[in-house]
């Protein structure tokens, strides 16, 4: 509990809970003092399950422009934070937060134009950001290219197109949808340049899968978007760095994350969370300590050695969870985030 406390020291009361989608709620707060400061695309820790665990989720809400705060979350099967945040929390009960995280912002990603990527979920930062933009920046042209499976899955839908109606000039929205038919909404260099011709004059600003986040990144930098603005999503908090702790001669091993096929290397005896960060592969670590449980993986194969795990349960252990802050690499590991 008070490494919970500490993690998150703000709190805020649930306001309201509305339903987006099948499997997505907003959760409407007010912060408690009244003011919570924070930039559009950041997103805080939450002490979620009775303050029990930390996870971190993006502020949805708009500062200056929608009010109080807002978390968007998906409801994951036997998710510890988004099955207790959109199944037993009410308006009325209160949540405890941290201070605004994150660099996925307009302020850390300047531009006289922007193209802002979202598969799923990764759109509740992109709403985010583009709500400011068209208040803030009224020159400044906004395209968002919004992948989801399905239009039953498309988040924020009246409030997009109520956005595209007032700002018809500024704002361009192009919803893929998948079931309209894979070839004409896969990311591909061909869909964007078709799509945003001037992408080469944009800043670039991606959010989703690691793998549709890479996909963009890529087909950015082949369409000559400068790489310091192309930027993608990661929730990483500040002043907590994970650490490779391995002898420098000690022999070394591959880890291969699923079902993406990422890959990572370190020393014997190296910190599996350091390994696959120092590779540029985002993950939700909120204490980095063995509290939380929000780095936890499952090995599929290989060596290992467990520090804290106490963030687990019983079961867990059994099927072989492990958490990347405090796993020693022994061996080559094949893990998955799910």
């Amino acid at each position: 509990m008070q490494d919970v406390l500490s993690l998150c020291p703000r709190e805020a009361t649930v306001r309201a809970i509305r339903r987006e989608t099948p499997d997505v709620w907003t959760l409407d707060l007010d912060p408690a003092g009244g003011h919570y400061d924070y930039l559009p695309g950041q997103y805080a820790l939450v002490g979620v399950d009775q303050d029990r665990h930390v996870r971190a989720y993006t502020l949805s809400s708009t500062p200056g422009v929608t009010p109080g705060l807002s978390l968007t979350v998906r409801r994951i099967e036997n998710g510890i934070g988004s099955t207790w945040l959109t199944a037993r929390v009410q308006p009325g009960d209160r949540l405890r937060l941290s201070a605004a995280q994150g660099r996925f912002t307009p302020e850390h990603a300047p531009g006289d134009a922007y193209l802002l990527l979202a598969a799923g979920c990764g759109i509740t930062p992109v709403m985010s950001m583009t709500r400011w933009l068209l208040t803030h920046r009224p020159g400044t042209p906004v395209t968002v290219l919004y992948h989801a499976r399905r239009e039953q899955d498309v988040i924020f839908a009246d409030e997009w197109r109520a956005l595209q109606q007032r700002h018809p000039c500024q704002l361009t929205l192009h919803r893929l949808i998948r079931e309209h038919g894979r070839e004409h909404t896969q990311l591909s260099a061909t869909l964007l340049s078709g799509l945003v011709p001037d992408i080469a004059a944009r800043t670039v600003m991606s959010c989703g899968p690691e793998t549709y986040m890479a996909a963009a990144s890529a087909l950015a930098r082949q369409l000559g978007v400068p790489e310091a603005r192309i930027h993608s999503e990661t929730f990483l908090p500040k002043n907590v760095p994970a650490v490779e702790t391995a002898p420098a001669d000690a022999p070394r091993h591959q880890i291969v994350l699923e079902p993406w096929g990422d890959r990572a290397e370190t020393a014997r005896g190296g910190n599996l969370l350091a390994a696959l960060e120092a590779q540029g592969i985002p993950m939700i670590a909120a204490c980095r300590s063995g509290d939380c449980g929000s780095c936890k993986v499952k090995v599929l194969s290989g060596d290992y050695r467990m520090g804290a795990q106490s963030a687990l349960s019983a079961q867990e252990l059994a099927d072989g969870w492990v958490l990347a802050c405090c796993c020693s690499v022994e061996g080559d590991l094949v893990v998955s985030q799910g």
